[in-house]
């Protein structure tokens, strides 16, 4: 077993981790399990899910795949790695027993620590390694969102520690953290890896426009911030930067639209559930822009940041649609899951769907709020989708063992 394939089948055990504790939240809800915190538990599974599932993946595929082998190799990664894993799993069981004290926060800035000593590292090698201009660009920007997102988390811990408990600077400080992390970090990091791995069979032209669109969806990042801010009736000023964020975000739409015609051809000889997913994928993130680009309107904006079945749907819409389904759909496609088994394409098809279930129920059960009061049938409509996303998650573990091709022949 390689170290990149030790890697890998971590981040998918945390991610079958990930959606079993997504089952008991939400059951928790529904049943009494006096045994289990609510509020505790909610808090590990959000910062496992971002540490042992998310980071360690998109970190373990940025170095694989992005640094030739020379650099790869090298031993800080292994540590790094390491330290993800560990400080994740620390951050699960901490917060899961006694939820925001000293240890759980020692192991959350254990995790921040580690992220900025990678983020450095990762730089100096990818400007070494010298790959095409998007990739360095987008590569370069999803580690300085990496790092700026950590200001949300330390702003929360001065809360906690100070006991203000200012109620405007926590929401603030977390959607600080939310938005480098799911607009920056997530989504440049994707785009990195994608573009990378087509940049030999595009022609020059497209080269161009791929290169356009990656440089206008790295500066929307610090205006379209100011979106999230709207909620508290801001000063004039930050409504005006809020709307030059909201314009960017329509011409990144634009250039994305141009840039996925042009890549069509790319994928049109991809196994079906390969096309599958990067197209669910890739709509995901269209429709992630979309709203946030509707949030610049009042009446809009209030109405959904005041809604949580719409947060967490809008959350789950960039967590599990477009980040997770792509780190699944790039799994496939490097042969770390056989594509070409009907246990894969099972495993694929069965996540794909609850996921497409989980976020028509979610901002099924957010637009209904609005109107009218919510529907008992919700949570358990919704305890089904995440059954069915653990189901998917297991079914990824087994369809991870049952690769015929070994992953040594492939790092």
């Amino acid at each position: 077993m390689t170290k990149k394939s030790k890697w890998i089948d971590i981040a998918i055990l945390n991610l079958v981790v990930v959606a079993l504790l997504g089952v008991v939240l939400r059951s928790k809800i529904l049943f009494a399990l006096p045994l289990i915190n609510y509020n505790h538990l909610l808090e590990g599974h959000s910062h496992f899910t971002f540490g042992g599932w998310v980071t360690l993946a998109i970190m373990v595929l940025m170095v694989y795949e992005l640094l030739p082998e020379a650099l790869n190799k090298k031993n800080i990664y292994q540590w790094l790695f390491t330290g993800i894993a560990l400080s994740a799993w620390g951050m699960l069981i901490t917060f899961f027993l006694q939820g925001y004290n000293s240890i759980s926060i020692l192991f959350s800035t254990t995790f921040i620590l580690v992220t900025y000593i990678f983020s450095v590292t990762f730089i100096i090698d990818i400007i070494k390694a010298k790959p095409v201009r998007p990739v360095l660009l987008l590569a370069i920007s999803s580690m300085a969102c990496l790092i700026l997102s950590s200001a949300g988390s330390f702003i929360i811990v001065y809360i906690y520690f100070s006991k203000s408990f200012e109620a405007f600077l926590y929401r603030d400080a977390l959607f600080t953290y939310l938005h480098f992390q799911y607009n920056g970090f997530f989504s440049l990091a994707i785009f990195a890896l994608l573009f990378n791995h087509i940049a030999n069979y595009i022609t020059e032209k497209t080269q161009k426009k791929v290169y356009r669109f990656s440089l206008v969806l790295c500066i929307s990042i610090i205006p379209s911030l100011f979106l999230s801010y709207l909620w508290q009736d801001p000063k004039p000023v930050f409504r005006i930067i809020a709307i030059a964020g909201s314009s960017l975000l329509l011409f990144t739409c634009f250039l994305f639209l141009v840039v996925s015609n042009s890549l069509l051809t790319n994928y049109r000889e991809e196994k079906p559930v390969i096309r599958i997913l990067i197209f669910l994928s890739m709509s995901a993130f269209l429709l992630k822009l979309f709203l946030q680009c509707f949030t610049i309107f009042p009446v809009i904006g209030n109405a959904i940041f005041g809604n949580r079945p719409i947060i967490m749907g809008f959350l789950h819409l960039v967590f599990l649609g477009f980040v997770t389904l792509f780190i699944l759909a790039f799994f496939a496609k490097i042969n770390l899951l056989d594509a070409t088994k009907a246990s894969t394409r099972a495993a694929l098809i069965t996540l794909s769907l609850a996921v497409i279930l989980n976020e028509i129920l979610l901002f099924a059960q957010g637009l209904t709020t609005m109107f009218i009061p919510g529907s008992v049938l919700f949570p358990w409509l919704l305890l089904g989708a995440g059954t069915g996303l653990f189901a998917g998650a297991i079914l990824i573990i087994i369809a991870r063992a049952q690769t015929k091709r070994p992953i040594q022949n492939l790092s």
